[in-house]
């Protein structure tokens, strides 16, 4: 009868227990009931889930079992802490069963009677996994773009505008070559470094391009505040937004000066090859010939009086000859060392 009684009681507590805990049974947060002698009292199907076994392999069990050490003596510091006056402690820890582990925050809360004893401790967790992972993916997100940033305002001369071209950021680069304060350029455009070097038509072709969403790339010669000129190679992005309408423009630029330096040399130096050329083709070997002619004609039909005279002439014959072969070589070899197409440096 005894056993039977105790078979009657272990029933009307566990019924009393479900009953108590029925309308956590299928929340879908992680929910775990511990006694005050620490061990689980209740844990619903979503809890046991978590941990990948059924509910009734969870409870009666200490509720740090299976836990590390260090973890388990954590959490029952936190336990031990609650009170009245503090009577909830909250964290957010990735939690289940290696392998199957997920970002769960966590609230505790603790249950007292009037005397102040503690009874029970509602333990609710909720999966946050998305949360952080796109917390996580954000972050990550945010450090490239500072690699960016930082990679870029260390090399390059950084603008960005809305889309009437209206300056919104420029970096200390822009500022130091441009020798303009951000104050200064504070709701300027890009006019104010504009050197009139280009035609008009360079900037609506310009305008053209990107605001129909392409990019753009080009070299410009802009001016500085001190009246002095500098060549950046520029590329120009649209900015979009979330309706892909443009809402401003991205301006990344190097500066090119040396290269505009040799470039111009070396067009100078063609120009000279150009002129040598000439040169050698009118001014040098057009005399030549007619000398040539006259030497021909001396020795062959204007009678030598003397042997002396004879060989005056066939040495200035040959002289003149070899004189012709080297204008001759010259002027093939300029012919092969002028640039004919764009230059390109």
């Amino acid at each position: 009868m005894r056993h039977v009684r105790e078979g009657v009681e272990m029933k009307d507590t566990t019924d009393t227990r479900d009953r108590r805990y029925a309308l956590l049974i299928d929340s879908d947060d992680l929910i775990l009931v511990i006694g005050a002698d620490g061990k689980r009292n209740y844990v619903n199907k979503a809890f046991a889930d978590l941990w990948q076994t059924k509910a009734e392999n969870l409870m009666g069990q200490t509720f740090t079992a299976g836990l590390p050490e260090d973890k388990a003596h954590r959490y029952m510091q936190q336990m031990a802490s609650l009170t009245t006056e503090k009577p909830s402690v909250s964290l957010t820890i990735r939690s289940g069963i290696d392998g199957h582990r997920e970002w769960v925050s966590w609230k505790a809360t603790g249950i007292f009677d009037d005397s102040g004893t503690l009874l029970e401790v509602m333990v609710v967790g909720r999966n946050v996994n998305e949360a952080i992972e796109t917390k996580q993916e954000k972050e990550t997100l945010q450090n490239t773009l500072n690699a960016f940033k930082t990679a870029i305002n260390s090399s390059m001369i950084c603008t960005i505008t809305d889309e009437k071209g209206i300056i919104t950021y420029a970096n200390r680069n822009f500022c130091e070559i441009s020798q303009y304060s951000l104050r200064e350029i504070h709701g300027r455009t890009h006019n104010i470094v504009n050197s009139g070097h280009h035609p008009r038509s360079f900037f609506t072709e310009m305008w053209q391009t990107i605001c129909s969403g392409k990019m753009w790339t080009g070299e410009i010669k802009n001016r500085a505040k001190d009246g002095s000129y500098y060549w950046v190679n520029t590329v120009i992005i649209p900015i979009k937004n979330n309706r892909q309408k443009i809402s401003g423009f991205l301006s990344l630029r190097i500066v090119i000066n040396k290269q505009k330096e040799m470039e111009e040399e070396r067009k100078i130096y063609q120009r000279s090859l150009e002129e040598m050329l000439f040169m050698v083709s009118h001014e040098i070997r057009r005399p030549i010939a007619t000398s040539q002619g006259l030497l021909y004609l001396m020795r062959d039909d204007v009678p030598t009086t003397t042997e002396e005279c004879q060989e005056m002439v066939g040495y200035l014959i040959s002289t003149i000859e070899e004189l012709n072969d080297y204008s001759y070589k010259l002027n093939e070899y300029l012919e092969k060392n002028i640039i004919r197409e764009p230059i390109v440096v």
